[in-house]
């Protein structure tokens, strides 16, 4: 039925923006949609609305201090939108103060009428009959203008129109509880490394199908591993489906490929599910653990399970058929509605109110009213005027005259302008990356267009953005933040509004599609080679924005590769190929430098050698034992005694001071495998009193600088003067070798390389779990997740796409009908990967959201331990307490820093310097962690649960008890059980190490007793062997909690992902999994409506209150303050004097322990404890014996007492004298008490016997 409805009034005047688009959509008998939504915290709150329109795929937006304003705003932006469509004339729409405007005889209802044969009167909305007419003949509105580009189809990727057909019956059996313990297998039918690969060699056969792998080797010959594909053409799909895969051989890499095929068929119908028997992996089994809980907490957690009503799931009747404890979800999401089409990113040219950077309307000051060509007129007048006046940008404009790039200005400009779509390709250093931006700003500028004009270049990387940025805006004459500025990650200096180049990574300008790509009239994606996930998504989002909006301009830039592929995907666009700043190079190779620097390697080090460290052994050929008859035995000899898994720094050395006497100016850039031996390089040479001189400025470049630091490179190379005499300064950069490619070093003549640039670039899409990228397509609402992705340059394999889906179905951020939710919608807005994301909102609720925020910050930056690629030492274990974690000394060390940057900049420098910390990433770290608490308030949650506190690291703490437990959700399924030694086994049953930059690290083979033998960790690194990092000790009630997805019990043992095995009552596990489901959900609660966190109901409370005593230790019987007891320990440490002195001078003195000095001299170190139970203890004695010599300085005992400052607080030197063969110089004592030294003896007579003072 048809309602008509009919207004005695006057038609609403042109003012009236709001109105006018409900007029318009009246007549088409559509109505338009308002979304409106707060945003900004309290003090700075504003509103944004979205208005929809049925029939156009564009969201109107727009934003304000007020509700009304943003909805005239996000009317206006709609309004442009349909005369950018011819829809309507520029000229009916309201302006900003506009008085009555006469209908002319170009309106919209003359517009409408020729449509419709002429028969519609000459003003206002179309008569019902006319309306009725329209919907009887079935008239469709018209969607964006067309491009020249339309329907165009990109076929790499696998049709996946027969799995989404059939895709809901497939879910049921993809979240089935899977039988083994590789969970993702049940999701793809039970398909596996062990048996894919003998499924599809039956297919090939069947198919008559030859199937070959493609393999590519990776990586250094020492470290080297392979990548499998293959490409299989499939007759009942009619098209081909291709797989990629990594392995550490070439065995491993064809199953890991084979298997990705094999999922891909069984998804699209191909083949069945495997039938058979999974084997169970040997060495996979651990003893059951006893979990020892207390009476009273049994009470409460059944008291609390009753008041909430919660199921508790009985023992099985029979042992062998185990009771499954998991509930499932108690709370869902309401359903949102389906997004049926394909979405397109909202397109707008530069609009006078708008600022693109910021994504608001300038409601404000003098640009809120400017016209464009009042804009246009000011910024070129002002350009004009400095051009005139400063002599300094004339001397740069000189400069950039002389750059390659200049000679294709002319080219590259009617490129730009007579295509959508345009690739530059030039060798580093052309002046692609600083020119091009430059010449499409000058031209609008120049030509009064300055308002036409918003540029935005992402880079791959933040130390690019940041310094290109920089080099274009001293170009300018200017500092960053006028016509040009940077943002990335966590940091900003944005440009001005308008005629303006904004460089920033690619992550942040996908994190600013949410408010479409409006204002911006060029984008220009730099380093496409590069393939990481972001610019893969990046240009499906393009290359369907420029088919809907053909008006906007994108620039692709790369290295001298192979462009074909870009070429193709966006539609055969032109390839501009700038050529120059290739200058003629000259390489050597190792052979060649050993020879020219008639170099002879030190001898080896007689170090023991970490047999853990080999992780197994190690077979690969030494290459450096080949060289070619061209070169002498010395030089053949020589070059065999490199070891050619060590960067040489003696090499290094040698080349230096050979090109010093070259004495041709210039800049030397040595490439360095990462900031561990960058930084140990730099510390290697300063130490070196040849380039400790006024010759050398030795200069690191690295993301962890400060960036001040980092702009030093790009200063010229300094004269030096000595005695009225110049002398040419040498300027040694290191860096890890980016920059090869992402950045320009103007005076570099030098490279020296020790880690060569894979020329194989792998892309990112094949390589990292695919969630983070499938929350981003949904809040860009770009449509199902797997028909964006199919879109993509070389598609995903479908396998890892429904994983994708998957994980966020399970972490309740889509809904039934893989729609965000209102969690998914705020993990989609963090920075951070969305498990952590939903851990911090946990955190939130209870109430250490900071500390939660500090660790998921943390995540994306180095560690703050500057230790050189050794162990730690214990100036930073003690941060860890005796938590044994070292998340714990990561929240310990950013409490200790800042409570010492109170006292400003020099006693901060002084704390880091004093403990050994990276001042740079705990200042990035900080700065990460308030803009995600920024996020979290802009999203409704109250501050008060984002306080920062302080957590005790040696005693009690309930709040810290939760942290861990939270720990255990965001870090799952990173569980581990440690077996011996360095020795962990992780979830899937393979053995690993615990890392050397891990506080849990033991030293050299000494075994560690842990309170618990479980761990939760943040990620494994594959070097020579699998190795944990960023470990943190759980008890075993934590990962029952929130460290398992399985929980099963046969009313004795509790199995927790088929292989952890507790020893535990049944009816507490079954209340401690209840509790699982029932945080959840409340979690789903909180999200929509965060507020609630501040008030939530009594049974709530009570519920996080008893999560709180699972949290403890104790909970489980661990305790963890056993080593607190004082007790007196005496530490011997029989050392030569030769061996002694021999460590006081050895340049990493200040972060070693005794105990390594003692290895590393290989003197015999004879010890009561564990040196881990120092840090639990309060120390009384510790004696040290010299032998084999005697001492007369007694300044050699106090730089021993120096090495155990960090232990203890308060050591003072007392001689003494003892009569024993041995003579004892000194003893180091501390003043605790009135303890005796015939406790000492009691001690010693249980634990070490030949005490030389007992």
């Amino acid at each position: 039925m048809l309602m008509l409805i009919f207004y005695f009034g006057a038609v609403p005047t042109m003012g009236d923006v709001k109105n006018f688009l409900y007029a318009w959509c009246g007549k088409r008998k559509v109505t338009p949609v308002y979304e409106i939504r707060a945003v900004g915290n309290k003090n700075r709150q504003k509103f944004m609305c979205e208005v929809r329109v049925t029939g156009f795929n564009y969201i109107g937006m727009g934003n304000s201090t007020n509700k009304k304003d943003a909805q005239t705003n996000a009317a206006r932006d709609f309004l442009n939108y349909l005369v950018r469509v011819n829809e309507i004339k520029s000229e009916e729409i309201p302006a900003f103060g506009a008085g009555p405007v006469v209908a002319s005889s170009g309106g919209v209802a003359e517009t409408e009428g020729a449509a419709q044969g002429g028969n519609a009167p000459l003003g206002g909305p179309v008569p019902p009959h006319l309306a009725l007419q329209t919907e009887i003949d079935g008239a469709q509105l018209s969607g964006p203008g067309s491009s020249g580009y339309g329907g165009a189809q990109w076929d790499r990727g696998a049709n996946l129109k027969d799995y989404y057909s059939r895709k809901e019956e497939q879910e049921a059996q993809a979240t089935l509880e899977s039988e083994e313990v590789d969970l993702n297998a049940g999701l793809h039918g039970n398909w596996t490394l062990e048996n894919a690969k003998a499924r599809l060699n039956q297919f090939f056969q069947k198919e008559k199908i030859q199937g070959e792998y493609k393999y590519t080797q990776v990586g250094p010959d020492h470290n080297r591993s392979f990548i499998a594909e293959m490409t299989i053409y499939v007759k009942q799909l009619a098209r081909r489906i291709f797989a990629r895969e990594h392995g550490s051989n070439k065995k491993l890499a064809a199953q890991s490929c084979a298997l990705s095929l094999v999922r891909q068929l069984y998804h699209l119908g191909v083949i069945e599910a495997y039938s058979g028997q999974t084997k169970k992996k040997e060495g996979e089994s651990i003893e059951p653990y006893e979990v020892n809980i207390t009476s009273h907490l049994e009470n409460q957690l059944q008291s609390i399970v009753e008041e909430m009503g919660l199921e508790i799931i009985p023992p099985p009747d029979d042992p062998s058929i185990p009771a499954v404890l998991n509930l499932g979800k108690l709370a869902h999401f309401e359903p949102s509605q389906n997004q049926n089409q394909m979405g397109v990113v909202p397109w707008s040219p530069p609009q006078s109110n708008w600022n693109p950077w910021t994504s608001c309307n300038i409601d404000e000051g003098p640009l809120a009213y400017a016209t464009p060509e009042q804009i246009s007129i000011d910024i070129k007048s002002n350009l004009m005027y400095q051009l005139q006046n400063d002599q300094e940008l004339q001397k740069i404009l000189q400069e950039r005259e002389n750059l390659p790039v200049k000679k294709f200005e002319q080219e590259i400009q009617e490129a730009i302008h007579y295509n959508s779509v345009v690739i530059i390709r030039g060798a580093t250093g052309c002046g692609k990356t600083t020119q091009v931006p430059q010449y499409i700003l000058d031209e609008y500028i120049h030509s009064g267009r300055a308002a036409e004009c918003s540029i935005v270049v992402t880079q791959p990387r933040r130390i690019s953005a940041v310094s290109v940025a920089e080099r274009v805006a001293y170009e300018r004459g200017e500092e960053p933040g006028n016509s040009c500025g940077y943002s990335v990650r966590f940091e900003s200096v944005l440009p001005r509004p308008h005629a303006s180049v904004m460089f920033c990574t690619v992550g942040v300008l996908l994190r600013k599609l949410e408010a479409g790509i409006r204002g911006i009239s060029h984008v220009i994606v730099d380093e496409i080679h590069e393939r990481d996930i972001n610019t893969d998504f990046l240009l499906v989002v393009l290359r369907d924005v420029v088919q809907a909006y053909p008006e906007i301009r994108v620039i692709l830039m790369s290295a001298t590769i192979d462009t074909s592929m870009f070429c193709e995907y966006f539609f055969n666009c032109p390839i501009i190929e700038v050529y120059g700043r290739t200058f003629p190079v000259q390489e050597y190779f190792l052979e060649d430098c050993i020879q020219m620097t008639k170099f002879i390697p030190p001898p080896k080090d007689k170090k023991k050698k970490d047999k853990d460290e080999e992780g197994g052994e190690d077979d690969d050929t030494n290459c450096n034992l080949i060289c070619s008859g061209d070169y002498g035995p010395e030089t053949k000899h020589h070059m065999a005694q490199l070891n050619e898994k060590e960067t040489p720094f003696e090499l290094i050395e040698a080349l230096l001071k050979y090109i010093e006497t070259l004495n041709v100016p210039g800049a030397v850039l040595v490439f360095l495998p990462g900031w561990n031996l960058i930084y140990t390089m730099q510390k290697y040479l300063e130490m070196n009193p040849h380039f400790g001189s006024q010759r050398y400025r030795i200069l690191p470049l690295h993301s962890q600088i400060p960036r001040e630091e980092q702009r030093k490179v790009f200063d010229p190379v300094p004269a030096g003067m000595t005695k009225n005499k110049f002398m040419v300064v040498f300027q040694v950069i290191l860096s890890t070798n980016i920059a090869e490619t992402s950045i320009t070093i103007n005076d570099v003549v030098y490279v020296i390389d020790s880690c060569k640039l894979e020329t194989h670039m792998t892309p990112e899409m094949f390589r990292t779990p695919l969630h983070e990228v499938a929350l981003s397509i949904k809040l860009l609402r770009l449509g199902g997740i797997g028909q964006f992705l199919a879109k993509a340059i070389e598609p995903p394999p479908l396998d890892a796409v429904i994983e994708a889906e998957h994980t966020l179905r399970e972490l309740d951020a889509l809904d039934c009908n893989d729609e965000l939710t209102p969690l998914g919608r705020i993990l989609a807005r963090l920075p951070i990967e969305p498990r952590l994301g939903k851990m911090m909102i946990m955190g939130c609720i209870f109430y250490v959201g900071d500390a939660v925020c500090t660790i998921s910050a943390a995540t994306c930056f180095p560690e703050p331990f500057i230790s050189e690629g050794k162990r730690l030492g214990y100036v930073h274990r003690n941060f860890a307490g005796n938590r044994f974690s070292d998340h714990v000394a990561l929240l310990s060390v950013f409490q200790a820093w800042d409570h010492a940057r109170i006292g400003g900049e020099n006693a901060e420098m002084r704390f880091c310097e004093h403990k050994r910390l990276n001042m740079a990433t705990l200042r990035m770290t900080w700065e990460a962690k308030v803009q995600l608490k920024d996020i979290l308030v802009n999203s409704g949650f109250p501050e008060e649960c984002l306080m920062t506190q302080i957590f005790n690291n040696t005693g009690p703490d309930n709040s810290l008890d939760t942290v861990i437990s939270l720990l255990a959700f965001g870090l799952y399924p990173n569980v581990c059980f440690h077996k011996e030694k360095r020795k962990i086994l992780t979830t899937e049953g393979r053995n690993a190490l615990i890392h050397k930059s891990s506080v849990n690290c033991p030293f050299s083979s000494q075994d560690m007793k842990y309170p618990s033998p479980f761990f939760v960790f943040g990620e494994k690194i594959r070097t020579r062997a699998i190795s944990a990092k960023a470990m943190t000790l759980v008890s075993p009630l934590q990962l029952l909690l929130f460290g398992s997805k399985k929980v099963t019990s046969d009313g004795e043992i509790i199995m927790l992902d088929d292989w952890i095995k507790l020893r535990m009552p049944h009816n507490a596990a079954a209340c401690i999994t209840a509790l699982r489901a029932a945080m959840e959900a409340l979690v789903v609660e909180v999200t929509k409506n965060p507020e609630i966190i501040s008030d939530l109901d009594p049974l709530n409370k009570n519920m996080l209150n008893v999560i709180g005593e699972i949290s403890k230790p104790l909970a489980a019987g661990i305790n963890l303050t056993v080593g607190n007891m004082r007790l007196a320990l005496c530490f011997h440490l029989r050392i030569t004097v030769k061996s002694l002195e021999m460590a006081l001078v050895h340049p990493r003195w200040h972060d070693m322990t005794m105990e390594e000095v003692a290895i590393e001299e290989e003197v015999a170190v004879a010890t009561g404890v564990d040196m881990e139970v120092v840090t639990e203890v309060d120390i009384i004695l510790i004696v040290v014996v010299l032998w084999e010599g005697d001492i007369q300085e007694r300044e050699v005992v106090f730089k021993v007492v120096e090495a155990f400052e960090d232990l203890v607080e308060d050591i003072k030197v007392v001689e003494i004298e003892v009569e024993v063969d041995l003579e004892v110089v000194g003893v180091v004592e501390v003043a605790i008490d009135d303890i005796v030294v015939s406790q000492c003896k009691m001690m010693h007579e249980l634990i070490f016997p030949t005490c030389l003072l007992c």
